[in-house]
């Protein structure tokens, strides 16, 4: 078998019956168990079902507990989630983590625990944020423009004030993270410095490659939904999804939306995924600049969990796509809690698409009724 069915394979094709003979020997066969292992290790889990065809050895690698653990010694990712308490002048936040926990029942749950060592300062409500590695970084401000920086360390709890950029920047401006480093784009009016750059490593700021005249962020920035994969930062606009291509020196694409509405928006597994009002979850097939549906749990199913995607967040977490909303009951004038509820659902290639099943969903925490979701991170190490 030739090496490019292998990667075939890893896009999400499946091959022809006659590529997949057995007498043909895989070039990995030829590398030892360790090496290939530590090759496995390095593909998303989402790819295991595809990477089973190619041949009996990847199948048993694949299933194999040495797999596992190597995974399991990885790194892992941790959803935090802050919320803000609405009826205060100056909105406080209070912040949460997703977490396995031990329980009576046979299978496993979950819950959002308080974590208490993390601030609240107005200018996380304010600006605009986005996670690397284990830090948040705060930027900007709101309709005031300011350029500041932020750093919240989530595993210290210490916040330090980071260089400011060139520019004031409002929350306007679109935020992503390119090769671990971060894009600020736009919210100013100075046309020669759209664009900054942060690196974390250095603790400095660079101008970066700025977009043409017609990224002027007419981006309904209420939304809040932006996502970066690979060399590109996604924004929504209306009926259509803006694309920065940093690699492109700072080339502005668009990707049609399949619908007006657009409610929640992450990237699991280097893939781009959206949950639309009308057509549900799908994810853009970012070749061809199309979306397509998710394969097996409709818009239906995930009505069917009482899930409000207009108040939801998600994010990726470890692997899978964590949804998260608040679910009430009762009159709204007698009411004073709302349950979090949670869905982890796991995807898997299937031919060329993606399927989709739940993995679990419950109940995470139970909040006071004024709190809200403002923001969703996912940190690491």
């Amino acid at each position: 078998m030739k090496v490019r069915k292998l990667s075939s394979f890893i896009a999400g094709k499946r091959p022809r019956e006659d590529d997949n003979d057995p007498s043909s020997p895989s070039p990995l066969s030829w590398l030892p168990d360790e090496l290939v292992l530590q090759c496995l290790l390095r593909v998303p889990k989402t790819y295991d079902l595809n990477l089973s065809y190619v041949s009996k050895t990847l199948r048993s690698l694949v299933r194999s507990p040495d797999l596992h653990r190597l995974r399991s010694s990885l790194p892992k990712n941790s959803i935090y989630v802050y919320f803000r308490g609405e009826k205060t002048l100056e909105p406080k936040q209070y912040w949460f983590t997703l977490r396995q926990i031990q329980s009576s029942k046979p299978e496993i749950e979950y819950q959002l625990i308080p974590v208490n060592n993390l601030p609240s300062h107005p200018f996380m409500y304010h600006s605009s944020a986005i996670a690397v590695g284990s830090e948040i970084f705060f930027v900007g401000g709101s309709s005031k423009p300011s350029s500041d920086l932020w750093i919240l360390d989530t595993r210290s709890g210490e916040l330090s004030q980071g260089p400011s950029m060139k520019v004031a920047r409002t929350c306007d401006s679109v935020v992503g993270v390119i090769n671990g480093k971060i894009h600020m784009i736009g919210g100013c009016l100075n046309k020669k410095i759209q664009v900054e750059v942060y690196d974390p490593k250095t603790r400095s700021w660079t101008v970066g490659e700025g977009p043409d005249e017609r990224f002027r962020l007419r981006l309904i920035t209420m939304t809040q939904l932006t996502a970066s994969l690979g060399w590109n930062v996604y924004s929504a606009e209306t009926a259509k999804i803006n694309v920065y291509n940093a690699r492109q020196g700072g080339r502005l694409e668009t990707v049609k939306m399949p619908s007006d509405v657009v409610w929640c928006m992450c990237v699991v597994a280097d893939l781009l995924y959206a949950y639309y009002f009308r057509e549900g979850l799908m994810w853009l097939d970012a070749k061809r600049k199309i979306w397509k549906r998710v394969i097996g749990v409709g818009c239906n199913d995930l009505k069917a969990l009482g899930v409000k995607f207009h108040d939801a967040v998600m994010a990726e977490y470890n692997g899978k796509l964590a949804i998260l909303w608040p679910e009430a009951e009762g009159n709204h004038l007698d009411r004073t809690e709302i349950r979090i509820r949670c869905a982890l659902i796991a995807l898997d290639w299937v031919g060329d698409g993606m399927r989709e099943r739940i993995e679990w969903s419950g109940t995470v925490a139970e909040m006071p009724d004024n709190y809200s979701f403002h923001k969703i991170f996912v940190v690491s190490g």
